[in-house]
């Protein structure tokens, strides 16, 4: 077969480009198009939040969210003798923490690392 005959066949010259070109987009083109334009940004937005909050909890030793519980009435415990902060965050740190940010909460809130036998200290269920 002969190639001029070929491109001949595809040649778009003339009125017929120029209809194409001109044809006018129908408005509910746009409206689809920003409204995926839009969708596309707001999970980009999202997505980068969701990220940035992971990275600075896993930086401050709490990756994820904030332990979210429920409201209840705070957790009072007495000190026994032979306890450490360590131990008793132990037992109150939320699952999925790092246990020293639950220490490092415990010694502000009973002022130091001391702790005296029969020493109430009073925990917020979200530590």
């Amino acid at each position: 077969m002969n190639t001029a005959v070929i491109y001949n066949s595809y040649d778009m010259t003339g009125s017929k480009l120029q209809n194409i070109a001109s044809r006018p987009v129908p408005q509910k083109v746009y409206h689809r198009r920003r409204l995926v334009f839009l969708s596309m940004v707001g999970l980009i937005v999202f997505l980068s939040v969701l990220l940035a909050n992971e990275i600075i909890g896993r930086i401050h030793g709490i990756p994820g969210g904030a332990v979210v519980e429920a409201a209840g009435q705070p957790v009072v415990y007495v000190v026994q003798p032979g306890d450490t902060l360590w131990e008793i965050a132990d037992k109150f740190n939320p699952e999925g923490t790092d246990i020293r940010h639950t220490v490092d909460e415990l010694a502000d809130i009973t002022g130091g690392a001391q702790l005296q036998p029969g020493q109430r200290i009073v925990l917020n269920r979200g530590l």
